[in-house]
């Protein structure tokens, strides 16, 4: 019984993701990026077993500072994992769901993380954290934004 129950909190974010596709508008703030305006497209794919994030953020003192493309699928085991694509790292990398939200980097060129909320119908909260050393990671920025469309 308790592992269904595992399951089932381990997915609620793709299935909540899943049922409110859209863009989602809003501001971000933090110490690397400094305040943005975000938005985020949310797409439902194979029925709900995955949903896309296309992510941009913009300011008026750097313009287009970072456009992200990422996965949420839950793994064979079970487990949320982010593939995230954008301008600051290499490649695809992995983030594997360590907690309700907290997504932590499988493999990369630095320690990083991403933490991921829906704390109430139709908004999301989507933060970076990172360290530039062996440091533990802290957060750099952070989106909140909520479904405009």
């Amino acid at each position: 019984m308790r592992g269904r129950i595992t399951v089932c909190a381990v997915t609620d974010l793709l299935k909540r993701l899943a049922s409110g596709p859209g863009v989602y508008r809003g501001r971000g703030d933090g110490l690397e990026s400094g305040p943005f305006v975000a938005r985020i497209k949310v797409t439902s794919v194979v029925r709900g077993n995955a949903i896309t994030l296309d992510y941009e953020a913009v300011s008026d003192s750097k313009g287009l500072q970072h456009v992200e493309h990422t996965i949420l699928t839950a793994s064979e085991a079970g487990r949320l994992e982010l593939h995230v694509t954008c301008l600051e790292l290499p490649g695809v990398t992995r983030f594997v769901e360590h907690e309700a939200g907290v997504f932590n980097a499988y493999e990369g060129p630095m320690p990083a993380r991403i933490i991921m909320t829906m704390p109430a119908e139709g908004v999301l909260t989507y933060g970076w954290w990172w360290s530039r050393d062996d440091a533990e990671p802290r957060e750099q920025s952070r989106a909140e934004v909520r479904r405009t469309g």
